[in-house]
């Protein structure tokens, strides 16, 4: 019998970090969670105020029962702050909805927990040497 080497349980916060589970980038993390003084802090504007209120998820038709709702209002749903908001037919739908509601382009990013669900965010600015 060959003995068997076991590995030592480690939590997840001390494994090496893999790319293909990041919720996305965060292109230095010591730049977005260093301690800073209240005035250098940077101040969200108020388009990004509004799109960080909207949240689109994907409901399946278990999860609307669960929400009181019928099987069949299962899809997507968009909720601004924590009310329902609308039903947008494709995500496309809903980026158009919360660029119209902030008045500036978005982006959605995915996540994943017991529903997936999408967060809205502005599109950054291209650097004048990106821009096509």
């Amino acid at each position: 019998m060959e003995p068997q080497i076991r590995k030592p349980f480690q939590p997840t916060w001390l494994q090496p970090y893999d790319p293909a589970n990041s919720p996305g980038p965060i292109p230095s993390v010591v730049e977005r969670f260093r301690r800073r003084p209240r005035a250098e802090q940077p101040q969200p504007t108020e388009a990004e105020i509004e799109a960080a209120r909207y949240t689109v998820v994907l409901m399946s038709p278990e999860a609307a029962e669960t929400f009181g709702d019928d099987r069949g209002e299962a899809g997507l749903h968009l909720f601004r702050d924590d009310d329902w908001d609308h039903y947008p037919a494709h995500l496309d739908d809903a980026v158009k909805m919360i660029e119209e509601a902030c008045g500036e382009r978005v982006t959605l990013v995915e996540h994943h927990s017991d529903l997936t669900y999408w967060t809205a965010h502005l599109r950054p600015e291209p650097k004048p040497d990106q821009a096509s």
